[in-house]
């Protein structure tokens, strides 16, 4: 999957020798404080989010499946069915959502009926963030003449906010969710007068560089209809530049982005040239972008003068380093989640010896935010052997192979939910965790993005699953339960996973016993064959 458009832009990157962080400035706790910590500053708090109808949440798949079906959502009648919307270059589409229950993996669906399907180097659509009733997520677009469509490498690059309204038994039906094509960033793209006007609407090289992982979303207001997009961008030595985009534009004002230069200061003993963003998280009226390895820098992003705020990571958390793995690929190891109830988890997967055996996992939850003390959440340390216990003693059929990925789960701090993927077979589970009770609640198969809709046909586009960072929503709480069917789809696929994988599973250890009987009877055959060659030897002599 295409996490991006690389190239001219700097970004937060580790290139050259990693230097040790600057420790958080409060030592680590090992035990709760005995008094509440204190109040955030205001512009950390969030507003009172709009009411929601139960306590559900869902694991956000990162690829976006684009149907091949012309029906109104991903089954028919589905209240994830979103309103319908015109991309940039004037074409109809929608969006729509398979919901799953965690651990299983909900994905989004596009439906692009008027869009041609274009062979050639054009990145996939992917879902980029996630904050209470909305989804960002981008997709290129093909130019309005069909004669440049060659050129895939340079269609517009399009961002969409996927949003529904906050539903409740004693208000009228809410209206479908809707789809808001957001405007281009032109600050900072390439121009070329004969070039920009042949090729309409725009080129993607006109458009600021702007990296999925770099962007996030912040949902405000009272009614959770107002929403700010971000990206921050590394400029030279302490300087960093935040685009914003607020929806609704104020009063009077264009609806575009604006582009912000920021000073970080020297006391944060941030290393901004070594700096990478692996994730950007809603905190209060801040954005937050992360840096496994050194720490959270949290921007407020609704006031008109950003106020920025660094909280490094535990002492423990920065004595390991970043794994080698390929440029732009996620960290599996570790994760910063923001739960429902604003309580800030940090997972960290250490790897102790090579075999995949040997792992501890640790958390750690914020417990003062002004002073950016971290406390070690030591009931829920789990080792390599405890966690495969949990899976032995559930009878299940799971391989034991380390975890990735983990996700907290936004309704329950003690909940974490990990991948584990299965190289030899190709086959992923997602399973779920009480790491303090220590109990193993649910597994799930990872259903491909090409098996949405039945099996994948030779020309269909596949996106190869590696594994990602997965994204925690509350979308689903905003819907009423009873108009969400595309959960009984999921659960069918589910089913029919899970029985195509016992009868791959069966076949295969029907295989390898036929196998094992064929080598026990060649070796029967050359013991009777020596013990005859023997005996001849023995008449021989």
């Amino acid at each position: 999957m295409a996490q991006g458009r690389r190239g001219r832009r700097k970004r937060f990157n580790g290139h050259g020798k990693r230097t040790k962080p600057t420790p958080s400035s409060t030592p680590e706790l090992t035990e709760p404080s005995a008094s509440p910590p204190p109040r955030a500053p205001a512009w950390m708090m969030e507003p009172p989010p709009p009411a929601a109808d139960d306590g559900s949440w869902l694991i956000l798949d990162r690829f976006v499946h684009l149907s091949r079906r012309r029906r109104l959502g991903v089954v028919g009648g589905d209240a994830t069915a979103s309103s319908l919307a015109v991309d940039c270059a004037g074409r109809q589409i929608r969006a729509s959502l398979r919901i799953a229950d965690p651990p299983a993996v909900s994905r989004l669906y596009l439906h692009r009926p008027d869009t041609p399907q274009i062979d050639g180097l054009i990145s996939d659509p992917a879902a980029i963030a996630a904050h209470r009733n909305s989804i960002l997520f981008r997709m290129s677009v093909p130019f309005e003449d069909p004669t440049w469509w060659l050129d895939t490498t340079s269609f517009p690059v399009e961002y969409l906010v996927y949003s529904c309204s906050s539903s409740s038994a004693s208000s009228p039906p809410p209206p479908p969710p809707s789809l808001t094509a957001l405007p281009p960033c032109l600050d900072g793209g390439e121009t070329d007068p004969l070039l920009d006007e042949l090729l309409q609407p725009y080129r993607c090289q006109q458009q600021r560089i702007m990296f999925n992982e770099d962007m996030g979303i912040l949902c405000h207001g009272d009614n959770g209809e107002e929403f700010t997009v971000a990206d921050l961008t590394y400029r030279y030595r302490q300087e960093v530049d935040l685009c914003l985009l607020h929806h609704p534009p104020p009063d009077g004002i264009p609806w575009r982005w604006s582009v912000n230069r920021l000073q970080i200061p020297p006391e944060m003993n941030i290393n901004l040239r070594l700096w990478r963003t692996d994730v950007v998280v809603p905190i209060g009226r801040s954005l937050c972008w992360v840096d496994y390895y050194q720490g959270m820098l949290l921007i407020d992003v609704v006031e008109d003068h950003q106020q920025l705020h660094y909280i490094g990571l535990p002492a423990q958390a920065l004595k390991s380093h970043r794994p080698y793995i390929d440029p732009g690929a996620p960290d599996p190891f570790r994760r910063i989640c923001v739960t429902d109830a604003g309580i800030i988890k940090l997972v960290c997967i250490f790897i102790e010896h090579p075999p995949p055996t040997d792992f501890t996992i640790i958390t750690w939850t914020l417990v003062d935010i002004n002073k950016g003390a971290w406390i070690k959440d030591v009931d829920a340390i789990m080792g390599a052997d405890e966690f495969f216990g949990l899976c032995d003693s559930a009878k299940s059929c799971l391989p034991w192979v380390r975890p990735s990925f983990p996700v907290v789960s936004l309704v329950d701090p003690d909940v974490i939910c990990f991948l584990l993927k299965e190289k030899d077979h190709n086959i992923s589970w997602m399973v779920e965790v009480n790491m303090r009770n220590k109990v193993l609640l649910s597994s799930a198969l990872y259903i491909k993005e090409e098996e949405e809709e039945g099996p994948p046909s030779e020309k269909d586009r596949r996106n190869t699953f590696f594994g990602h960072s997965f994204i925690p929503t509350k979308f689903a709480s905003y819907l009423s339960n009873d108009a969400i069917t595309s959960r009984k789809l999921s659960e069918r696929m589910q089913k029919d996973k899970e029985e195509e994988t016992l009868q791959k599973d069966k076949e295969e250890r029907a295989m390898q016993r036929a196998k094992e009987r064929r080598a026990m009877q060649k070796a029967k055959e050359e013991r009777a064959m020596q013990k005859l060659i023997s005996q001849i030897e023995g008449v021989r002599y």
